[in-house]
């Protein structure tokens, strides 16, 4: 069946930097999220993160990005069950670009759409726009809270760094449709039957204009997905070495393949980490 495309790019904010913390908007932090418990937050299934059932009710989650970032929209869900764990009301998205704690500065709240109980079949229809005027520093999502203690399993935002908030970066480059262009959007390998395969080609780039990025590695973390660097030898971590200002890799590639005939099918969220030992 068809479903929709992703707006932008999902943000990885449980491994790139970002700090994201709980608590209520009056009060502000209580407590910040553990790395399995972000992990949690940010995946795609109905598990509840320890986090929340921990500390009982909470009305705001804070995203302190490591640079300026534009948010362009969200998808979220609280528990489905309505016992033990009471019930939440979306209210609103709000950013800050000069906040330092999470309760000062200045708040622009977000022109967006109330979310709905995103889950593994609807949640690309579910994704919903967000509008700020400009890039953000941190964001919160406020709700109102009913009875009880867990009430959110599933949190993603989309968007984007401010361009050149990062000078020494790497990207990755679309080499199957727009050669030499960053990736716009997350890599879509489509709505597909069981026991099919898609391979697509892909580049990184080191983004400085003065360094070299050094001993760089490239791990694809979803058993569906592998990558290859001749298209013939398929592995899990690629070490390209290093790359000059400017410059671009060799091709890639990734591959997908769906489970075989009895296996089960759903959403499946692949991620290739690239990471630098340094910059010189």
């Amino acid at each position: 069946m068809a479903y929709s495309a992703l707006p932008d790019r999902r943000m990885p904010y449980d491994n790139d930097g970002t700090v994201v913390g709980w608590g209520t908007t009056l009060n502000g932090l209580i407590a910040y999220f553990s790395g399995s418990e972000l992990i949690e937050l940010n995946d795609y299934d109905m598990v509840n993160p320890v986090n929340l059932t921990t500390y009982g009710v909470t009305s705001a989650i804070w995203w302190f990005f490591p640079e300026r970032r534009e948010v362009t929209a969200y998808a979220g869900s609280p528990q489905q069950s309505a016992t033990p764990w009471g019930s939440a009301t979306f209210v609103n998205i709000q950013g800050s670009d000069d906040t330092t704690n999470g309760l000062d500065g200045t708040w622009e709240t977000a022109s967006v759409t109330a979310w709905t109980y995103a889950n593994h079949y609807s949640w690309r229809s579910d994704i919903k726009a967000v509008s700020f005027t400009g890039g953000k520093r941190a964001v919160r999502g406020v709700w109102s809270i009913g009875s009880g203690g867990q009430f959110v399993i599933l949190l993603h935002l989309y968007g984007q760094k401010v361009a050149g908030q990062t000078p020494d970066d790497i990207i990755y480059i679309d080499h199957d449709t727009t050669p030499g262009v960053e990736y716009q959007a997350p890599e879509d390998f489509g709505n597909r039957p069981i026991g099919t395969t898609v391979t697509r080609q892909f580049r990184v780039k080191n983004t400085s204009a003065t360094k070299t990025a050094n001993t760089i590695d490239i791990q694809c973390n979803d058993a569906d997905f592998v990558i290859s660097t001749d298209n013939s030898t398929w592995v899990v971590t690629i070490n390209i070495g290093s790359l000059a200002a400017g410059a671009e890799s060799s091709t890639m590639y990734v591959r997908n393949t769906t489970p075989s005939p009895g296996g089960a099918l759903g959403p499946r969220f692949g991620r290739i980490i690239t990471t630098v030992a340094s910059y010189t």
